[in-house]
């Protein structure tokens, strides 16, 4: 399955047995990228955004 980078437009090759909630990383920009929905042979990827601890500030 291919799929493009939404940061650069890398052509991105897929495993077959990719799956959700992977984590994929653009060769190109190193963007990584999170597979949130497999459908009918289409992969959505979504930037993937690691939130951190809010400490009360």
């Amino acid at each position: 399955m291919n799929n493009t980078c939404p940061d650069c437009d890398e052509c991105l090759s897929i495993p077959d047995d990719t799956e959700k909630g992977e984590i994929l990383s653009c060769p190109s920009c190193g963007l990584e990228l999170e597979v949130i929905a497999i459908k009918d042979g289409c992969i959505d990827l979504q930037e993937l955004t690691i939130e951190g601890e809010d400490w009360g500030e």
